[in-house]
């Protein structure tokens, strides 16, 4: 049998992200049969920012629960304090979250594997869409709490990278009734010229910013650039009747209607399970199975080395819900398919093609992401607030 650990978050943003990651994980299990196989033990770690306590219940987990593999979801910057436990214990320890930051190096841990749905490589290829507009001002429009991720930096940056100019920053209140937009109007009304604005939000931000931007999309002809929680389909739900949005596009790595077998399955088992739609969340817990079972596979072959089993996971081609994704030899960090989403009639979503060289594209991200970048600091667990 497989013992599994899985340290969980806790979020006022999104209150059922643990949960949808953890029904996820094990709804494929359910569906590749080997849920009765693994022995899963939890703990909360709350927003993922005590280090010390991470710790003690990562190493509960490895002594006293005597576990193969510890799921932690939490932020990396949380994790690299971990890395030196489980190599001296030859323990996998699975890193988990959305992928709004990069590590420090891309230097990879011999037996630790990162797997996000590439929030920071999303906003770089959104980034590098937005300098191949006509007009190359851009204005950076962002929440308090989105910009302390270095998915700012990889936006930001790449689109000056590829020909974009930096016109002005707006940053919006972390607190919702103190949100507004009117100093970009303003800003507007001087700048006629820029008409492009990349824009990082999530949760109730992103609703704000929607209802805010509409008249002022009309009023100065603006081109959206956006992250991917941007394109979250429960927050769009809410807002699609009220809000007409156009000329919007971005980069995200899944969206329910792929028509992939795998994404079939995924959204029909999470409804009929679960009586809710399918979410980024119980994606990432999907995914996650996904490696679970590989994990499984080496075990019952009395392959228990754990640096060797994650050499064997890099020479592995997962079929996922947003078609693909692989573990990177080079890194251990997972990477995966990649589609252009943009708006059509307000809210609905278009997803109009598929990166096809993605192996080149990953490779140039982590060479203009391998730097020492400024950030926040912060290291909640993204979304976990």
């Amino acid at each position: 049998m497989l013992q599994l650990g899985i340290l969980m978050p806790r979020s006022t943003l999104y209150p059922s992200l643990g949960l949808d990651i953890l029904s996820g994980l094990k709804q494929h299990l359910q569906q590749l049969n080997i849920f009765n196989d693994v022995k899963i033990v939890t703990d909360n770690i709350g927003f993922g920012v005590n280090e010390p306590e991470i710790y003690t219940k990562a190493e509960k987990m490895i002594l006293a629960d005597d576990v193969d593999v510890v799921i932690v979801i939490a932020d990396i910057r949380i994790t690299e304090m971990l890395h030196p436990l489980f190599t001296a214990s030859n323990k996998i320890m699975l890193v988990v979250n959305m992928g709004a930051n990069f590590p420090d190096s891309w230097q990879p841990h011999s037996t630790t594997i990162t797997h996000s749905l590439n929030f920071c490589f999303h906003a770089w290829l959104t980034g590098a869409l937005a300098a191949n507009t006509e007009n190359k001002n851009a204005a950076n429009v962002l929440s308090y709490y989105d910009a302390g991720y270095r998915q700012c930096y990889c936006m930001l940056n790449s689109n000056q990278t590829n020909g974009g100019v930096p016109a002005f920053n707006h940053i919006t209140h972390l607190k919702i009734d103190e949100f507004t937009l009117q100093p970009l109007k303003q800003i507007l009304q001087e700048n006629i010229e820029t008409k492009t604005l990349l824009c990082q939000f999530a949760a109730e931000q992103a609703e704000k910013f929607y209802e805010e931007i509409e008249s002022l999309q009309k009023e100065f002809q603006l081109d959206l650039f956006l992250s991917p929680m941007m394109f979250e389909e429960s927050m769009i739900n809410k807002i699609s009747n009220k809000i007409n949005i156009q000329s919007a596009h971005g980069y995200i790595p899944w969206h329910s209607t792929l028509s992939n077998k795998e994404n079939i399955l995924f959204n029909e088992t999470i409804k009929t399970a679960l009586k809710k739609e399918a979410n980024y969340f119980t994606l990432l817990g999907w995914e996650t199975g996904l490696i679970i079972n590989a994990i499984y596979k080496l075990h019952k072959l009395d392959n228990n080395n754990a640096a060797e089993i994650i050499k064997n996971l890099t020479q592995i081609k997962f079929d996922s819900p947003r078609g693909f994704f692989k573990i990177d030899e080079a890194s251990h960090h997972s990477y995966g398919s990649a589609y252009l989403a943009s708006y059509k009639n307000s809210f609905d979503i278009a997803l109009e093609n598929e990166i096809e060289n993605i192996e080149a594209a990953w490779a140039k991200f982590k060479a203009e992401t391998n730097i020492d970048a400024d950030g926040s600091g912060w290291k909640n667990t993204y979304l976990c607030i």
